[in-house]
């Protein structure tokens, strides 16, 4: 074995929570692979020994996902950015967003869906979605053109949707059950210029939401989403080369917000600012180290102004905490095509992802506190439709579980059994 072997306590601990912090697990040793050959060794090892084994990029799930008492594989040490063509990049698994993006928009090219907060890394967000606040992008997901995965047995395969489908299917927004994602290709598109803003502030959430219903319908903007809590207000943006600019009063026509900001930005900067704001939040509120049991939900379009409306003006101070926030985004259902991405079973043409991304100080009876909140919260979404985006925290049973993949549920469970016959890869979640 070429890479590290970390068995001390420091380097264990260090490994021992994800962005939730208020679920522990120390593994029992570290790996920090030199090569996709020490993954594929470490494997076969944890198969025939029967021990548990997770990949572990930035960690951004909140619920223990990627935690495990086995053997924890720190995939940023494989980082490389192996090419970018004309209209693709070749990535390891443990590079991030941000990397790619500031290395193709060098080339004048960028990722078709970028989320937010851009310092996650390709294992990571392909192994549950990468949803971004474009509405017609897809996810990050839908931007893969090939991977190289490591199954729980040890074996390598490349797969795509023309070679090796089932597997390629499986993996992406897999959640870690089918294999560990080594290397990704990934479509790249010409990068625009600029990018027009538009803050929108409502007193009135009917209006707020009747605002993005009208915005998202039309779909003259490329990103779009809400904001609610102590500010209620709609972000909405239009990506442009420098000589067409938007007209902003036919983009904002018959809209009724109470003020509108407007701002000019280039396209990087644009891209990258949540990370920036991250890094403030580090600063400012100690944000890594604030418990976070977030709450994410794919709603439907005919339920979700009331279910929004409703959860909203039901939260209190304690449920958003200290520096979190509640948003609603949109993206249109045909750009969303990897089928273990779970969305809700209606002929909508726009689906929607409500998140209460609540933070605050880590201690077990906050943490319990908002995991029934998360339930109760998931259990009447689900009564209207809804289903989980799970990054997020919900407790949820085998039963769930089943109910959540619904008929696809049988197919993954015969694929668990000839992909990782030892069931051994990323047993945070208890899928199967």
């Amino acid at each position: 074995m070429q890479g590290e072997y970390l068995v001390d306590r420091a380097s264990r601990e260090r490994v021992s929570e994800d962005a939730g912090r208020y679920r522990t697990k120390v593994p029992q040793g570290v790996l920090r692979p030199a090569s996709v050959e020490d993954i594929q060794e470490i494997v076969r090892r944890c198969a025939q020994d029967g021990i548990p084994v997770a990949a572990r990029g930035l960690a951004n799930t909140t619920d223990g996902q990627g935690l495990t008492d086995g053997v924890l594989i720190d995939m940023t040490s494989l980082n490389t950015i192996h090419e970018i063509g004309d209209d693709y990049a070749v990535v390891d698994a443990g590079a991030d967003w941000l990397q790619l993006t500031n290395a193709a928009h060098a080339k004048g090219l960028t990722p078709p869906a970028l989320t937010g907060f851009l310092g996650l890394t390709f294992g990571g967000t392909l192994s549950l979605g990468g949803i971004p606040p474009a509405i017609q992008s897809g996810g990050q997901v839908d931007s893969v053109i090939e991977l190289e995965v490591v199954t729980g047995t040890g074996e390598l395969r490349t797969c795509s949707a023309e070679h090796d489908k089932e597997l390629f299917e499986a993996v992406l927004a897999g959640v870690g059950q089918f294999g560990i994602i080594t290397k990704a290709t990934v479509r790249l598109v010409p990068a625009p210029e600029r990018v027009r803003g538009y803050t929108l502030a409502y007193a009135d959430i009917r209006e707020l939401l009747r605002d993005f219903r009208t915005l998202l319908h039309r779909s003259e903007v490329s990103e779009l989403y809400g904001e609610f809590g102590e500010i209620q207000q709609l972000s909405a943006f239009t990506f442009h080369q420098t000589a067409e600019p938007p007209d902003d009063q036919h983009v904002l026509r018959e809209l009724t917000p109470t003020e509108t900001t407007l701002t000019h930005n280039d396209f990087l900067p644009h891209v990258t600012r949540i990370d920036d704001a991250v890094e403030q939040l580090r600063e400012a509120l100690d944000w890594d180290h604030l418990a976070k049991p977030w709450l994410t939900l794919w709603l439907p379009e005919e339920s979700v102004e009331h279910y929004v409306t409703e959860v909203v003006q039901s939260l209190t101070p304690v449920d958003i905490g200290i520096g979190g926030f509640v948003l609603l985004y949109a993206h249109r259902r045909a750009k969303l095509t990897r089928p273990s991405l779970r969305l809700p079973q209606d002929d909508s043409e726009w689906v929607y992802l409500f998140t209460v991304m609540t933070a605050g100080q880590p201690g077990a009876e906050f943490a319990d506190e908002m995991l029934a909140r998360n339930r109760r919260l998931y259990d009447r979404a689900r009564a209207l439709g809804g289903t989980r985006y799970p990054i997020e925290s919900v407790p949820f049973s085998q039963a769930d579980w089943a109910d959540h993949y619904g008929d696809r549920w049988p197919h993954l469970q015969e694929l668990k059994r000839t992909t990782d016959p030892a069931g051994i890869l990323t047993p945070g979640p208890k899928i199967f």
